[in-house]
C-alpha cells in the first residue's frame, strides 16, 4: 500500500515543491541573503530562512523564536529576508515567498533540500524537529529533484547494497532519475527517520524503503527485491513515468478514493 508522507515528518510543503530544485547561480554576484545560505551549506549547517514584510509583532515573534531556539546551535544559521528587498528578488521568487502567509521560514539543509515551511509562526520544537538527519535529507532533496529514492538501511557499514537496487539503479528506463541513498540501519542518527518510515532497524541484511515524488511511499521491501518487484510496483504506484496517458498512471488515479 503507498503511503503519502503528509503523515510524516517527511511531508513536503508543497508551496516550495516546485522550487526546491538546485539553486542556478547565473552570472551575477550572490545576495546577501543567498551568500548566508552558501556559507552555511559549506559549514554543514542548516540555514533557517525567515521571509518577512515588515517588523511587526508576528514577524518579532517569530524571530524571538528562532533566536532562543538555536542560540546555543553550531549546526543552524538564521537567514532574514525581507521580501521586499530588492536584493533579494531573486530569491524570494525562486522560492515564490510572495505567496506564503508571513512571516514564513523555510528551512533548507545543507544540501538544498527543504526541510519544512513555517508559515505564520513556529514552536521551538517544531524549528528543531527540523533540524532532520542526513539521510532523510538527502531523500528530501533527491525528491525534490523529482527522483526515485532507493533508500538501503545497511546492516552495517561494508554491507552490500542490493542486486535488485542496483539493477534498477542501471537499468535505462530509471538511470536517470534515480537516487540509492544508503544509511546504517542502527545509527542513532537516522533513528527517528527509519522509525517514521516504518523500516525494521534489526534486521541481519539490507532494507529497502522505494520512495517516489512528491513524497510518496511506492513500499518497503526485503535485500531479496528484484528489478521486476520494484518496477511493478512503482507502475502500480502510478510513478512508472512522468506521462499522465500512461496507462499504470490513469490505473493508479482511478483506484484512488473519490474527493469530494
Amino acid at each position: 500500500m503507498k503511503r503519502n508522507f503528509s503523515q510524516t515528518a517527511i511531508a513536503l510543503t508543497m508551496t516550495l515543491v516546485t522550487a526546491c530544485l538546485s539553486f542556478a547561480q547565473t552570472a551575477r554576484a550572490a545576495s546577501p541573503a543567498e551568500q548566508a545560505i552558501q556559507n552555511a551549506a559549506a559549514n554543514n549547517q542548516f540555514a533557517f530562512v525567515m521571509f518577512y514584510r515588515g517588523n511587526d509583532a508576528p514577524t518579532q515573534a517569530m524571530h524571538g523564536t528562532l533566536q532562543t531556539t538555536l542560540a546555543n546551535r553550531q549546526d543552524a544559521v538564521i537567514v532574514p529576508v525581507q521580501i521586499g528587498d530588492a536584493a533579494e528578488q531573486a530569491l524570494v521568487k525562486h522560492y515564490d515567498a510572495t505567496r506564503m502567509p508571513m512571516p514564513a521560514t523555510a528551512v533548507l539543509a545543507p544540501n538544498g533540500a527543504v526541510c519544512s515551511v513555517f508559515p505564520q509562526k513556529a514552536t521551538s520544537q517544531q524549528l528543531t524537529a527540523a533540524i532532520v538527519s542526513t539521510g532523510q535529507a538527502q531523500c528530501l532533496k533527491a525528491l525534490q529533484d523529482r527522483k526515485l529514492v532507493l533508500l538501503c538501511a545497511q546492516p552495517s557499514a561494508g554491507a552490500s547494497i542490493p542486486m535488485g537496487v542496483r539493477q534498477f539503479q542501471a537499468d535505462k528506463l530509471y538511470e536517470n532519475r534515480t537516487e540509492v541513498v544508503t544509511v546504517i540501519a542502527n545509527d542513532p542518527a537516522e533513528a527517528k527517520f527509519l522509525q517514521q518510515l516504518r523500516v525494521k532497524t534489526d534486521q541481519p541484511a539490507p532494507v529497502v524503503a522505494f520512495m517516489a515524488p512528491p513524497g510518496v511511499m511506492v513500499g518497503i521491501f526485503n535485500a531479496n527485491v528484484s528489478l521486476d518487484d520494484l518496477a511493478q510496483k512503482l507502475a502500480a504506484a502510478g510513478k512508472c513515468c512522468d506521462d499522465e496517458n500512461c496507462k499504470h498512471h490513469k490505473s493508479a488515479e482511478a483506484s484512488q478514493p473519490s474527493r469530494r
